[in-house]
């Protein structure tokens, strides 16, 4: 896929005029799944490995520099990922406004402070239950992975794999929020958040009351607790500030700009019932006869597989 994208970047270069935008936006849509696809291995893997260590810190009451760079690389690689992945989704569109990167860099914060004080949650609870631990974590998953499928996702080919998908996105919602739905999320998002405050609380109040008090001194217990609330709470802050002052609709509380980049609707032309898509499928193929031909091919014909597919007029 990075060799793939490499050669319609070129392509967008080199082509003559009227073909250099088929093949820059073949390139945009490339861009988004492998973001897609790089998020979903990061939350695979450096998710998990970031609560491991950080459990093995707690226990052990001591922070070697080479743990601890790697569990701040793994914490990094999380929020850069989530927030790479929403200004490339954003730039392959041009139904939305794009990204900033003062918006990029708060969203960096916001979900680095979010997902730091649910991992050193998660690492002070395993580091004394671990039966229970894995019994929260399966539990919260199932109830994630049940709500993504309730609000009817729309990103792949058939139903059995978009049960795949909504079961991995329910792996990112351990950790973080992810909207996956075209749409106000507000609401859904300060759901998310109730829950997620509710958990760390119950999580840390439980370690603090059970903690080996052999290998941590109560002192010490009280720094990781005021760690997670003020870190849950500065990911919060930052969360306002990116809806407030930088989100690409323009501020929370002030005018919206719909998100779209034309300011008059176009009118509808005509449209015959075959060509009425409503619902298109992602996964469409990456050649296009237009492309073949030697002639531009449309922008739709090569929607990505995981874009938030945009609502029907």
């Amino acid at each position: 896929r990075y060799l793939r994208t490499l050669y319609l970047g070129l392509q967008s270069r080199w082509q003559a005029e009227h073909r250099r935008r088929h093949f820059y936006w073949r390139m945009m849509f490339e861009s988004a799944d492998i973001s897609m696809l790089r998020l979903l291995e990061t939350f695979l893997k450096s998710a998990p490995q970031l609560v491991l260590q950080l459990s093995i810190m707690v226990q052990q009451n001591s922070i070697e520099p080479l743990q601890g760079l790697s569990a701040s690389a793994s914490l990094l690689s999380l929020a850069w990922m989530i927030a790479s992945y929403q200004k490339v989704l954003r730039d392959s569109r041009e139904d939305k406004m794009p990204m900033s990167y003062k918006g990029a860099v708060v969203q960096i914060l916001w979900h680095l402070f979010t997902i730091a004080a649910r991992a050193i949650a998660f690492a002070l609870f395993a580091s004394v239950f671990q039966l229970y631990f894995g019994i929260f974590i399966v539990t919260h998953w199932c109830i994630m992975t049940f709500w993504i499928i309730q609000g009817e996702t729309d990103f792949c080919m058939s139903k059995w794999e978009e049960i795949i998908y909504n079961m991995v996105v329910g792996i990112i919602y351990i950790f973080c929020w992810f909207n996956v739905k075209e749409g106000r999320s507000r609401y859904r998002m300060c759901i998310y958040y109730v829950i997620t405050l509710s958990e760390n609380a119950a999580l840390t109040v439980l370690w603090f009351l059970y903690y080996d008090r052999k290998t941590t001194s109560d002192f010490d217990a009280l720094i990781l607790v005021c760690v997670v609330s003020s870190s849950f709470a500065l990911g919060i802050f930052f969360m306002f500030i990116y809806y407030c002052l930088l989100h690409p609709n323009g501020p929370m509380f002030g005018p919206q700009t719909g998100g779209c980049i034309f300011r008059q609707r176009p009118a509808p032309g005509p449209v015959s019932p075959a060509e009425a898509v409503t619902s298109p499928p992602r996964s469409l193929p990456r050649t296009t006869g237009g492309e073949q031909d030697g002639a531009p091919g449309e922008r739709d014909s090569c929607v990505p597989a995981f874009q938030v597919r945009p609502c029907p007029p």
